[in-house]
């Protein structure tokens, strides 16, 4: 059985891109049996990181990765609005708000309704898939739904998730509570795990009578020296929260969350588990805004890695640098998993690849143009426009990258 040391080795970033890196080397090589890569056509591929970032920041001012993008659908910025009409009584009061809400919105990103779209009730803004999964919390978290203080309704309180109804999420997800009750019984089970996890750990989010996501944020703030870890937000999360993503690897008693072995590659003891904690980082990714409007940076930054998610294996798709394999019309189960962790080790460190390759065609230091802006500025968006070109595609990345139908993942088909 694995020490607790060594499975912990997992919730590092830094295994998640070795792991990755691995993987890419063994594909390069040809000795994958689901996925191969002509890492010729990573000049396609710049090309059109390129020019969709040129396109979205033309003066390369671009912001971090994250789930504010999406609270700012349609040109409006919601927080800005929220926070000026909350006046918060100081920079920790703001803080444990605004994180709070980013780390529910990554959370909410999971398989939603086929062709489901959310309509902005204040500016009527219709937005669809991982956007409209954050619009709906934003909007949720801003009407108090997961609040247990009516006179503080901007806050998320794990009693509140606990016990969290139904109808009520129907109502605020624009989901029908008929036709799409299956996944609202996930979606609703999905946050009592949360504020379980929450309440189970009250030394990192408790404080008083309140036990919220966003006390762990502050509580790490109040800790820095100079500047906050994402490597340690990132333990810690993933300390705390890896149960409430079940369905993955275990090693030994624990639980590691978005990680997954690969029946193929089998070696030492656990090696052949390949983590990716894609929500656990975009918590993180998420939190730096925060942190820097109550005046703090976040260290370690680019430590964390790109999303294994269906974005940015689409870019590598449609440019030609990744290809998926033909397989049998009945795969085995273990095959269609080890399809997933190969697609997604891939990607993640193929991200890493072509974002070396930006930082040299603009001859831009790692410091001046870290990986969130680069996610931010063109991956995910050229990823999102590759899959909109074709939706066969989409539908077909949704199948191979959750095919056990998780819904904690954001995709399937």
């Amino acid at each position: 059985m694995a020490s607790e040391s060594s499975a912990l080795a997992y919730f590092d970033p830094r295994e998640i891109r070795r792991r990755s890196q691995d993987l890419l080397t063994l594909a390069a090589d040809g000795k994958l049996r689901h996925v191969q890569v002509d890492l010729s056509h990573l000049g396609d591929a710049l090309l059109v990181l390129l020019e969709t970032t040129k396109e979205t920041y033309p003066d390369f001012h671009i912001p971090p990765y994250g789930v504010w993008r999406a609270f700012e659908a349609g040109g409006i910025d919601r927080w800005a609005a929220l926070a000026d009409a909350r006046s918060f009584e100081g920079a920790e009061h703001m803080l444990t708000a605004a994180a709070d809400l980013a780390i529910l919105a990554a959370y909410m990103k999971t398989m939603h309704p086929p062709g489901w779209t959310f309509e902005d009730p204040m500016t009527g803004t219709r937005v669809s898939g991982k956007h409209a999964s954050a619009l709906a919390a934003f909007h949720m978290f801003a009407a108090g739904s997961f609040s247990s203080e009516m006179t503080d309704p901007y806050r998320v309180d794990a009693e509140t998730l606990i016990r969290m109804e139904k109808d009520e999420l129907a109502s605020g997800l624009q989901w029908d509570l008929q036709d799409d009750t299956d996944l609202l019984d996930a979606m609703q089970k999905h946050l009592k795990r949360l504020g379980e996890a929450l309440a189970l750990r009250s030394d990192l989010f408790s404080e008083g009578y309140f036990t919220r996501p966003g006390l762990l944020v502050v509580r790490a703030a109040r800790e820095a020296e100079g500047a906050v870890s994402a490597r340690n937000l990132l333990d810690r999360l993933l300390e705390a929260l890896a149960p409430v993503w079940p369905g993955g690897a275990e090693s030994g008693e624990i639980t590691l969350g978005d990680s997954f072995a690969h029946s193929a590659l089998n070696g030492a003891e656990n090696a052949s588990i390949y983590p990716f904690h894609m929500a656990a980082q975009e918590m993180v990714y998420a939190l730096v805004e925060p942190y820097a409007w109550a005046g703090l940076e976040v260290a370690d930054l680019e430590l964390l890695t790109a999303p294994a998610d269906d974005m940015h294996s689409a870019l590598f798709v449609f440019s030609g640098v990744l290809k998926i394999k033909d397989g049998p019309e009945s795969p085995t189960e273990d095959s269609v998993r080890d399809r997933m962790v190969e697609i997604r080790g891939v990607t993640t460190a193929l991200t890493d690849r072509l974002a070396d390759l930006l930082r040299t065609e603009l001859e831009v230091p790692e410091d001046q143009l870290p990986l969130t802006c680069i996610l931010e500025g063109g991956t995910s968006r050229a990823g999102e426009r590759a899959l909109q070109q074709s939706e066969g595609e989409l539908e077909k990345l949704g199948r191979f990258l959750n095919p056990g139908g998780v819904f904690w993942l954001p995709f399937g088909a």
